[in-house]
C-alpha cells in the first residue's frame, strides 16, 4: 500500500512537470528535430555510411560514460581486418588503449552482432520496455523506462541496444539509427527522475542534431568528389563508383568491380586515377589487396600500421649487430648522439707552390713539342 501510493505521487509529479513549459519545449524541439532527420534520411543517398559512422559515434559517447577514451578510427581498422597503432608511452599506456579498444568491440557487438547471451538480453530489454508504459508517449516511456531499468541496478548495454530497436519498432524512425543520449548518464547529472528526463531530451536532441550535421558533411564529400570526378563520357562508370564509395565506408578494386560489374582491371585503374585526383585514399598502405575510401578518411590511414617490408638482400631471421644492412641505421643512432657541430672559421690556402710546379711543367711540355717538330723536319728531309 505504502509503495503504491509513493507510485501515484510520483507519477503526480510527472503529470505537473510534463506540464511545464520546459519539459514540454525540450520534447517539442527533439520531436521536431527528430523528423527533420528522418525525413532527411529517407531522400539521402547516403544513408548506409551515416549509420555506420553514427554508430562509431554512439559506442564514442557510450565509452567515455564507461570511462573509456576511444579513437573511433582504432575501431574502423579492427573491424576491417587491419592491424592499428598501438600509442602510448609505456606498457601502461599501451594496454589501456588496448582494453579501451576491446570495450569499444564489445559495445560493437552489442549494437551491429549480438551473440546468443547478448540478443537474450537485449529481448529481456525490450521486454521490460514494452511493459513499462506510463502513457506519456513512446518517447517518455522510453526515458522512464530507462531510469528505472538503471535503478534496478541491470547493465547499460543492452538496454541501449534494445532502445536503438525501439525507436524503429515504433515507427519513431525509419533509419536504424543508435540514439540513446548516453550522455545523461555522466555523474553531475541529478538522478531524480524529472530533471534526468530533461537531461536525456537534451542529450537526444543533441545525439540528433550531431547525426543531421554528418549527414550534411557525407552528402557534401559525395558532391565534392563526383565535381573532382569532372565530365566523362556517357558510358563512364565513375559517378557509379562515386556512389559506391559514398555508401561504403571501405571499398576495394575487386568489390567495386562486382558492384559495378566490371574487370578487376578496370576497377583498380579507376581507382588509380581517383587517388591521383584526391578523390579517395588508400588505407592500408599495401600494395596489394588494397581499401580505398573517400577523401576524408586520412585519419584512418593514419592509425593503420604500414605492413613490414623486408629489406632488399638482406637476409631471414634477426640480423647481426655487424650486419651490413643494420650498419646505417646504427650509424644514424650513433649520430643522433654525437654533439652539435661547431662552424669552423674559413682557411686561406697558399697556391704559390703550385703555380710555381704549373708553370715548370708547362715550360717542360714547350720543350718537348719544339723537339718534335725539330725530329720530324730532318725526317721529311
Amino acid at each position: 500500500m505504502e509503495l503504491l501510493c509513493c507510485g501515484r505521487f510520483q507519477e503526480r509529479r510527472l503529470v505537473e512537470y510534463v506540464a511545464a513549459p520546459p519539459f514540454a519545449d525540450r520534447l517539442t524541439r527533439f520531436s521536431l528535430e527528430l523528423g527533420r532527420l528522418d525525413q532527411a534520411l529517407r531522400r539521402a543517398s547516403v544513408t548506409p555510411a551515416v549509420v555506420f559512422r553514427q554508430r562509431l559515434a554512439a559506442i564514442q559517447r557510450h565509452c567515455a560514460v564507461d570511462g573509456w577514451m576511444i579513437d573511433p578510427w582504432y575501431l574502423v581498422a579492427e573491424l576491417h581486418g587491419l592491424v592499428p597503432k598501438v600509442s602510448g608511452q609505456d606498457s601502461f599506456e599501451r594496454g589501456t588503449t588496448v582494453d579501451a579498444a576491446s570495450h569499444a568491440f564489445t559495445l560493437w557487438r552489442w549494437y551491429a552482432h549480438p551473440d546468443e547471451m547478448q540478443t537474450n538480453a537485449i529481448a529481456e530489454a525490450e521486454a521490460f520496455l514494452n511493459d513499462q508504459s506510463s502513457g506519456w508517449g513512446p518517447i517518455l516511456n522510453a526515458g522512464i523506462a530507462f531510469h528505472r531499468w538503471l535503478e534496478s541496478g541491470r547493465p547499460r548495454a543492452a538496454f541501449c541496444a534494445a532502445l536503438g530497436r525501439y525507436w524503429h519498432s515504433h515507427d519513431i524512425l525509419r533509419t536504424p539509427l543508435i540514439l540513446t543520449g548516453i550522455e545523461a548518464l555522466a555523474p553531475e547529472t541529478p538522478w531524480e527522475v524529472e530533471p534526468w528526463l530533461c537531461c536525456w531530451l537534451d542529450a537526444l536532441l543533441a545525439e540528433v542534431r550531431e547525426t543531421h550535421d554528418l549527414l550534411r558533411q557525407l552528402e557534401r564529400v559525395r558532391r565534392q568528389a563526383l565535381e573532382r570526378c569532372g565530365a566523362q563520357r556517357r558510358h563512364s562508370r565513375a559517378p557509379q563508383a562515386i556512389n559506391v564509395l559514398a555508401i561504403q565506408p571501405l571499398v576495394s578494386a575487386s568489390m567495386l568491380a562486382d558492384r559495378l560489374g566490371m574487370s578487376l582491371k578496370s576497377a583498380l585503374q579507376l581507382l588509380s586515377v581517383f587517388q591521383d585526383r584526391g578523390i579517395v585514399v588508400e588505407v592500408t598502405h599495401r600494395a596489394a589487396h588494397r581499401l580505398f575510401g573517400l577523401a576524408g578518411m586520412d585519419s584512418l590511414r593514419d592509425v593503420v600500421t604500414p605492413p613490414n617490408r623486408p629489406v632488399p638482400g638482406r637476409k631471414r631471421g634477426r640480423p647481426r649487430k655487424n650486419d651490413p644492412f643494420t650498419a646505417p641505421s646504427v650509424l644514424a643512432e650513433e649520430s643522433a648522439q654525437l654533439p652539435p657541430p661547431i662552424r669552423l672559421d674559413p682557411v686561406q690556402f697558399d697556391y704559390e707552390d703550385l703555380a710555381a710546379a704549373m708553370n715548370q711543367a708547362d715550360e717542360a711540355m714547350m720543350r718537348s713539342s719544339r723537339l718534335i717538330a725539330r725530329l720530324k723536319g730532318k725526317m721529311a728531309s
